[in-house]
């Protein structure tokens, strides 16, 4: 005889398959469109490229973790800071002491878009330029 729970996961089991099996043939016509469409799109502009539009989580930092973080770290600095040093100081708020040079780009360049749009809506100031070039709050001005 089946044990009560075995039974009630085997089911569910097949009733998950049967919804892959029902599933399967609705994404493989959505597969059918985009192919369609980006042909067309490649007819029209050849030297366009459509890259692929996934999003993929970042495995270190929650949604709009990071940028709070960041925000955290220049209220706390004594002066302006450069973004690999918030990067690191966000990563090791995190755990991470010791990042791989993928996890640092990563990180680098998330600040970076988040300090461009506060750029943008007058939060925090460039100061310096290239490589030497610092971030510090418009607040800390002042």
């Amino acid at each position: 005889m089946i044990d009560p729970p075995l039974k009630v996961l085997r089911s569910k089991r097949a009733r998950i398959h049967r919804a892959l099996e029902r599933l399967e043939p609705l994404v493989a016509g959505y597969r059918e469109k985009l192919a369609r469409i980006e042909a067309e799109i490649q007819a029209i502009a050849p030297e366009l490229n459509l890259p692929s539009r996934r999003y993929k989580p970042n495995p270190n930092f929650a949604r709009g973790e990071l940028p709070r973080i960041a925000m955290d770290i220049l209220r706390t600095a004594p002066g302006p800071l450069a973004v690999r040093d918030i990067a690191v100081k966000a990563l090791a708020r995190k755990g991470i002491t010791l990042p791989d040079r993928r996890t640092m780009k990563l990180t680098r360049l998330r600040l970076q878009q988040t300090f461009s749009v506060w750029a943008k809506r007058g939060i925090v100031v460039s100061v310096g330029t290239n490589r030497g070039q610092k971030r510090m709050l418009v607040e800390q001005l002042f």
